[in-house]
Parts: C-alpha cells; structure tokens; sequence
C-alpha cells in the first residue's frame, strides 16, 4: 500500500513538472518600465470590466493601440522616453474608456428613469472625462511644443550667427572700397573730394584724366545699389558771384552726367553748386584757391539717407 502511494505521489509529480517550466518560461523576464508596468495593468483591469468593453469600445480600442506601440518600443529597446510616452497616452486613454463608460451607464440610467440627482452625477462624469481628454492631449501638445521651440531656438543661434558673419563681411567689404575711394567720414556721411584736375580753369568740362575717378564711383555705386549720392560744386572768389554759381552748379551736373553714362540711375544723384560758399582754405594764395576748385561726392547711408549740411564740410 505504501509503495502503491509513493508510485502515485511521483507520478504526480512527473506530470506537474511540465507544466511547473512551461509557466516559468511563459513568465519571461520581468518588465523593468514601471510606466509601462502601469499602463498595462490598468488596460487590463478595463478589458476586463464588461461594462467598458461594451460602452466604450472605440477608447479602449485606443488604449489598447497606444499600449501595443508603448510594448513595442520597449521590447525593441527603443528611447525611454517614447516609450514613455506611449505608455502615458495608453494609460489616458484607458482613463478616459473607464470615464465614458461611466458616462454612457450614467446616461442609460437616465433614460430608464433615473433620477435628476443622476443627472448632475451625469454631468460631473461628462465633465471629468472632458477634463481628462483636455489633460492628455495638453500634455501631448506641451511636449510638441517643448520639442518645437528647442528647434526654433537652434534655427535662431544659427541664423543670428549666419547673419552676424555677413555684416561683418560686408562691413569690412564697405571699409577696403571706401579706402580705395579715398573718402572720409563725416557727420553727413562719405565725403569724396574731386579736385581741381578734373576742370580746366573757368571750365566745367571734365577733363580726359578724369575719367580713373568717376570709374571708381561708378564701380562702388553698382556694388551698394542701396546708396544714393550728392554731388556739390565749390570755386575760388576768383570771378563774379553770378559766374562762380554757375560754374559750380555746371561742373557738379556734368560729374552726375558722367556717372549716368557709366549706368548708374538718374533718381539716386543729385547735384548742388554752391559758387564761392563753405571754401576749405584761404583765397588769398594759389594754393588756397586750388583746393576751394573743388567738387564733393557726400554719399549716403544705406538707407539712402544724407544729412544737410551744416558747415563747410
């Protein structure tokens, strides 16, 4: 008899020993996203809850989507942090199955006769559950725009930097063509003295040799379209008051007709003779006078802007 037992007590044991692995190997390594973890043990408390299974089927469909994406990413070791993010919507959305479930039980037991206390519980229900759908998609969106104005903010330093190392480009560009243009600085922008040599005495017509410096500021012109100039024409007091305006005035205009023919437009010069008046040295010696000859290029901002003058340069 005892050994009888100890037959049936092995045999036993032999046949549950099977079935004892296929467990343990059903098991598999324990889930380490406590997250996840989470999310799936709520999902199947609702799959679960026959209520919401027929009420909300659409939302759970959903939780069930999310969570699958969330197991997906996690098996496949995908980022931590979209796993993440699965796993939260798959919880949400399980949340707002068990919500509407709720709601639609709550509307059912309405319209079987429910009372109006039923129908402000109906209304409480609707409204959490509107609030948690508002909490999740807010909670999706903040990440969206997390993620979009970190991109932004890269685009902008780029940009900014970009934008900086073409200013100081163009800025060191302006300084060699000003140098070679041999202009100064004013208070009203460029100045650029043409001298004496590009008119014989008493005349306004320019001189062949003139030609090198009018080329010069045709050629600066067309590389800073955005620039306009002002061209004034000065003489010594040699000659009457009426004269020397007129030869100012006639040498200034002629110096803006060279410049047309080089191509530049009408609309940005303009020309002013100013006889005798704002002379730069004295007229009591030749040398005095020969530099009061003159005639100046003032150009302007980049805007297009020149000051009116306010002395004698």
């Amino acid at each position: 008899m005892k050994s009888i037992m100890l037959r049936n007590n092995r045999l036993t044991m032999y046949t549950m020993l099977p079935l004892l692995i296929l467990m343990i190997g059903c098991a598999g390594p324990p889930a380490n996203n406590p997250l996840l973890n989470n999310a799936r043990d709520n999902y199947k408390a609702a799959y679960n809850d026959e209520k919401i299974v027929r009420l909300a089927p659409v939302e759970l469909k959903e939780a069930e989507e999310a969570l699958a994406k969330s197991t997906k990413l996690w098996e496949s070791k995908a980022d931590k942090t979209q796993v993440n993010h699965y796993a939260y919507l798959a919880e949400k959305k399980t949340m707002i199955a068990r919500e509407t479930a709720l709601m639609k039980a709550a509307e059912q037991e309405i319209s079987d006769g429910e009372t109006e206390r039923q129908q402000v519980m109906l209304d409480v229900r609707r409204a959490d559950a509107q609030r948690s759908e508002q909490r999740a998609n807010s909670a999706l969106e903040d990440a969206q725009r997390e993620r979009l104005a970190a991109s932004e903010a890269r685009e902008g330093a780029e940009t900014a930097r970009l934008s900086a190392e073409e200013s100081r480009l163009k800025s060191e560009e302006l300084a060699k063509k000003v140098r070679e243009l041999e202009a100064r600085p004013t208070d009203r922008g460029l100045v650029l003295t043409l001298g004496d040599v590009l008119f014989d005495f008493g005349q306004a017509t320019l001189k062949t040799g003139s030609m090198q410096s009018t080329d010069q500021l045709a050629k600066f012109l067309k590389e800073y379209p955005e620039r306009n100039i002002l061209i004034e024409g000065f003489t010594d007091s040699i000659g009457s008051e009426a004269f020397n305006q007129s030869l100012s005035a006639q040498r200034a205009e002629n110096v803006k007709n060279a410049l047309m023919s080089k191509g530049i437009q009408s609309d940005r010069i303009r020309t002013f003779g100013y006889g005798t008046q704002h002379p730069v040295a004295s007229n009591a010696t030749e040398e005095g006078r020969r530099q009061n000859r003159r005639v100046e290029v003032v150009i302007s901002d980049q805007d297009g802007v020149i000051k009116a003058r306010t002395g004698p340069n």
